[in-house]
């Protein structure tokens, strides 16, 4: 974890050379030859190196930068009194330094490391509010985790009223016991399967005058319930409870503390943070497994070993892209990577550079797109690629980013997200000769039996036609019904048994192999105007 703090604030440093005066280069050349050593990881020449360049009393900004990678590189040889040192002699030294949000990150990690809590979080007071917060938010996050001592945690709750984390972390302290060891028996004795569903299906919302805002919820619900049938003809037993939560935590703490409610087999939701937080807590205390149906936020899954997501995470879809790739005929090694302008686009395109570079891609482009032809035109590569990847949310990206592979007669098969694509808006002129691949985890193989058999059950009992989350509700209760009918409650046992995923289901199914992450993320290609699954 210590390694990707360091990341994070390695992409936002700028190893600056360029900006060192011309007087200077053999200074200038020693910190190059410093900077290699770094980046080759041979931490303890590039910490002597950076001492002997942060001696010298030159007027470039070089000189600062030298302790702050003497100051990295003790971090990674985990020699953190060192560093501490090093970085509070550079604000000694250099207190006009433009970057001292990143040392006091550091400085903060680095009390966290040493267990001193109460000092990370002052040091951490000092970095601005618009700055590094979303990364500072994680490692605290990271580190309180870990704290078994609930009485620390409840002094720091109260020296640091401010801190949501410890507020948090008190309140998932209180529902740890809940449960007593004569309840836990009764539900693993029962014989048969109760199934948990906190989703926000907004009962006082749901007369006929009124638009569902959350009909996805229903939808889910509806699919489980049909699910039962299959289920009971497998001589398994499975009966569905859904709970309206929204994201109020008193709502949740009551219902952990319910008699009914603790003998709940499975939790499938909440789908909001703080609600969820504390039935993760109460599922880790009582062993119970909690599937998130909606999320791919592969963060949610840290704070508890029996915590699933349903669908893929963004980091497991640019994995398995990377995965396909790799299996294509493309020509050559090189890949350009694009990505829109939202948070969860920026995450999948660095999960797959990652993954590329792994498997040895050079990445000649890594670019912030807008989603107009005009802007992707002035950033696509000069040089020969093997593929495009670009990750988007926008529905208007794919065609924009077409019409400027057109223009450029550019035409390398290009890998996208299935959001990128209006299929509407396509026409044969353009797509002419294009390889297109898609990720796709909501993808509906209409060709498929079970789509025909679940379509046609679903219409019969409630009138319309099933939507995605109908199908995902319904495939998500016959697998967990199933592991639990063949395998009891030994569920890690069964989900790292292959056998396990031998059923079909109506979607693509589950596969959670040594894994909490489904690692089933089926990659699409359009065909006559439809997406099929790729080869």
């Amino acid at each position: 974890m210590l390694n990707r703090f360091i990341w994070i604030l390695l992409l936002l440093f700028t190893f600056q050379v360029g900006k060192a005066q011309n007087s200077l280069p053999e200074y200038e050349l020693a910190y190059k030859k410093a900077l290699e050593l770094y980046k080759n990881h041979e931490y303890e020449k590039a910490k002597i190196a950076f001492t002997n360049l942060s001696n010298n009393q030159l007027g470039t900004v070089l000189v600062p930068n030298s302790f702050y990678f003497s100051a990295l590189s003790a971090i990674h040889l985990k020699e953190y009194s060192v560093a501490k040192t090093t970085l509070k002699s550079l604000m000694v030294a250099h207190p006009t330094w433009a970057d001292k949000a990143e040392i006091n990150f550091l400085l903060t990690m680095l009390a966290f490391e040493e267990k001193k809590y109460a000092e990370a979080f002052t040091i951490a007071q000092k970095i601005p509010a618009d700055s590094l917060q979303n990364d500072l938010t994680e490692m605290k996050t990271f580190y309180v985790r870990q704290i078994d001592n609930s009485k620390l945690v409840q002094e720091l709750s109260k020296k640091f009223p401010n801190e949501t984390i410890l507020s948090d972390k008190v309140q998932q302290n209180i529902v740890i016991n809940t449960t007593s060891a004569g309840v836990t028996k009764s539900r693993t004795t029962k014989g048969y399967l109760n199934f948990g569903l906190l989703l926000p299906v907004e009962v006082a919302n749901m007369s006929a005058d009124k638009i569902r805002r959350n009909q996805y919820a229903l939808d889910l619900y509806q699919g489980m319930k049909l699910a039962k049938n299959q289920l009971l003809k497998e001589g398994i037993t499975l009966n569905c409870f859904v709970y309206d939560m929204t994201n109020e935590p008193d709502e949740m703490l009551e219902l952990v503390n319910n008699r009914s409610f603790q003998m709940m087999d499975l939790l499938v939701g909440p789908l909001y943070t703080e609600t969820n937080k504390i039935a993760t807590a109460y599922c880790d205390a009582n062993q119970i497994p909690i599937v998130n149906p909606m999320s791919n936020n592969q963060k949610i899954l840290n704070d508890y070993n029996l915590s699933f997501l349903a669908q893929p995470s963004l980091v497991m879809q640019a994995t398995k892209a990377a995965d396909f790739v790799s299996r294509q005929a493309f020509m050559g090694r090189n890949t350009a990577i694009y990505y829109s302008d939202v948070q969860n686009d920026s995450i999948m395109a660095v999960s797959y550079r990652e993954q590329m570079e792994k498997i040895g891609y050079e990445i000649v482009k890594f670019e912030k797109i807008k989603s107009y032809s005009e802007d992707i035109i002035s950033k696509l590569p000069e040089k020969r690629v093997s593929h495009i990847f670009m990750s988007t949310s926008d529905k208007k990206a794919g065609l924009s980013m077409i019409t400027a592979l057109n223009k450029k007669e550019i035409m390398a098969p290009l890998v996208t997200t299935a959001e990128a694509f209006n299929t509407y808006n396509l026409s044969n002129g353009t797509l002419s000769g294009r390889e297109i691949y898609c990720i796709n985890p909501e993808f509906i193989d209409n060709d498929k039996p079970e789509v025909d058999s679940f379509r046609k059950e679903y219409l019969g009992k409630y009138g319309v036609i099933p939507s995605y989350y109908a199908f995902h509700g319904y495939d998500l209760a016959l697998f967990w019904g199933r592991l639990f009918g063949k395998n009891g409650y030994n569920i890690r046992k069964g989900l790292d048994t292959p056998a396990t995923y031998n059923n079909t289901y109506s979607l693509m199914g589950f596969n959670y192999f040594k894994s909490q992450d489904n690692q089933i993320c089926p990659i699409t290609t359009l065909d006559n105007f439809k997406f099929v699954l790729a080869k």
